[in-house]
């Protein structure tokens, strides 16, 4: 492959986004303008623009298009000896309505066409072809695409860096079309240099054109089963969501840091959602912590799944509880383990969620179909899984969350509970609130009490904290967490979380607040509990549970 700095750059549109909609220039002779357009995500768009400019004599000097960046927005210069051929040309493109007004020149397209979705990485094609600076060349590349039905996805020829040479993308329907749009280029005299084809060991970060979602959709083909493909095209629909989402809230938000963590945020729960479809079967491993002595009954477990996130078993002389499940696609490795190291899973007769996110609740449903076991949870849980949407439309980020939560839940085979529980009324000596949190309710494993103390909400919908006061010990799913305790692999995995809990959560304002009543709350805790001898414990949902005198906050 030739080196990407022979290849003529792709200006990035945040250069362009504050010029004016079109400039006319007078050349040596010649007129030149510059100017932004939008195309549909169709085959044969950029081929009708190169005709357009073609039948007026008018060259096309400078043609940017990258679809993985903005699926409609295209670059131009056009360069005429007469300036009313390019206007004849800008008259057309009007007309049709390809020429943006000022409030679209840099955002979204005014077209509501969805784009097309790429879902056969052998049909992709990125090479160099060698032109010449002539009107009606682009055009006559252009249309030889058109008519093998191939999308161009990204094309870049720029006279001022290099006028003898474009590259360009296309997508086509598979394998075979590529060969033979290769072989229609040979037979028609181009000469051109492939720099990516799409296969089976291809690297797609090397493909132009493509959208993060799509990329990310070809990485997960190397990690799912067979059997969870059939569901791609689901996949693929979820992924247009996502992506409207991100497009809305980027334009809400203009260019500030926001708009950009919102992207990588998706990247990251993408990442997520592979590292786990990646370490399931023969690759999965379990990380086993304790025993912990919660109560005179009640012994507890810390079981740690691949990604990092934590649930506890807590085992006493009747049954079994699992506090927190991971996510569904774990469910038959975590039961292997279990019955293969003593513990009968069929045992585990309730279920606590701290909250409905897939990597805290994704096999409570499985757990109550396959055991019946009774599940509890906070009481607005049950609206998180039939709407799938983690912020139930709360705060700033909910149009993003909505979509992240529905794909999240199906890459990691998140079962909801059938039925969910109410937690059990608490007795009257019970204050109303702990620490600023309101009690909602109390679970009961054996002799062990848990008060539940309802979230304000700031880091998803749903969520509560479960709190022991004898003991002084307090279950806080994604708060609270201990980064420092994680092994290499876990850290990389918390990465991720801890980009979700400063970007994606339903408040990032009402998260920061919690955390610092969490942990005022938890200090005085642990104040009274030295007082008497013991010491306050946290057990977060991700790396290793600690006393708060170690803390260090």
């Amino acid at each position: 492959m030739e080196p990407r700095s022979n290849i003529p750059a792709c200006a990035p549109e945040s250069a362009v986004a504050d010029a004016p909609l079109c400039t006319l220039a007078r050349r040596e002779g010649s007129w030149l303008a510059s100017f932004v357009a939008w195309f549909p995500d169709r085959p044969g768009a950029l081929a009708d623009l190169a005709d357009l400019a073609a039948g007026q004599g008018v060259n096309i000097e400078r043609l940017l298009f990258d679809r993985g960046r903005n699926p409609h927005r295209v670059e131009l210069s056009l360069a005429a000896a007469h300036a009313s051929q390019l206007a004849a040309v800008l008259d057309s493109l009007a007309a049709l309505g390809h020429l943006p007004d000022a409030s679209q020149a840099s955002g979204e397209a005014p077209s509501e066409e969805e784009p097309l979705s790429i879902t056969d990485m052998a049909g992709v094609l990125s090479f160099k072809v060698a032109v010449q600076n002539r009107p009606g060349t682009l055009a006559a590349l252009a249309g030889r695409f058109r008519a093998f039905g191939a999308n161009v996805i990204h094309m870049c020829y720029d006279m001022a860096q290099d006028p003898d040479m474009a590259e360009a993308s296309v997508a086509t329907s598979g394998a075979r079309e590529v060969a033979e749009l290769l072989s229609e280029l040979t037979r028609a005299g181009y000469h051109y240099h492939v720099l990516w084809r799409g296969d089976r060991d291809a690297d797609v970060d090397e493909a132009l054109g493509l959208s993060g979602v799509e990329a990310f959709l070809f990485k997960l083909r190397a990690v799912l089963p067979p059997e969870r493909m059939n569901s791609l095209d689901e996949l693929f629909g979820t992924s247009q969501a996502v992506r409207q989402a991100l497009a809305e809230f980027r334009s809400a938000s203009g260019v500030s840091g926001e708009a950009l963590a919102a992207s990588e945020v998706f990247a990251n729960i993408l990442r997520l959602a592979a590292l786990a479809l990646g370490s399931t079967g023969d690759r999965f491993t379990l990380r086993l912590s304790g025993p912990v002595r919660l109560s005179e009954q009640v012994g507890m477990y810390m079981l740690s799944c691949p990604e990092g996130a934590n649930s506890y078993l807590l085992c006493h002389p009747g049954g079994m509880a699992m506090l927190d499940t991971n996510f569904g696609i774990y469910f038959e490795d975590v039961m292997d383990w279990l019955g293969a190291h003593g513990f009968d899973p069929s045992r585990i007769d309730t279920v606590l969620a701290t909250h409905p996110d897939a990597d805290h609740a994704g096999w409570a449903g499985r757990l109550q179909a396959q055991y019946g076991a009774r599940v509890l949870m906070h009481p607005d849980a049950a609206l998180v899984f039939e709407q799938e949407d983690r912020t139930l439309g709360r705060g700033p980020l909910a149009g993003i969350n909505r979509p992240f939560t529905r794909l999240v839940g199906r890459l990691s085979g998140l079962v909801a509970p059938g039925n969910i529980e109410a937690f059990e009324p608490v007795g009257q000596d019970t204050p109303d609130m702990m620490g600023g949190f309101r009690v909602i309710g109390r679970a009961s494993v054996a002799d062990l009490e848990l008060l539940a103390l309802e979230s304000l909400g700031g880091h998803a919908a749903a969520q509560v904290f479960y709190f022991n006061p004898q003991r002084g010990i307090i279950f806080t799913g994604d708060y609270l967490l201990d980064a420092a305790s994680l092994s290499p692999r876990d850290r990389d995995a918390l990465s991720v979380h801890k980009s979700l809990l400063t970007s994606t959560n339903t408040d990032s304002g009402i998260f920061a607040k919690e955390m610092g009543m969490l942990r005022n709350f938890m200090t005085d805790v642990s104040l009274e509990q030295h007082a008497k001898g013991g010491r306050a414990m946290v057990f977060p949902g991700h790396g290793e549970f600690y006393a708060v005198e170690q803390a260090g906050w």
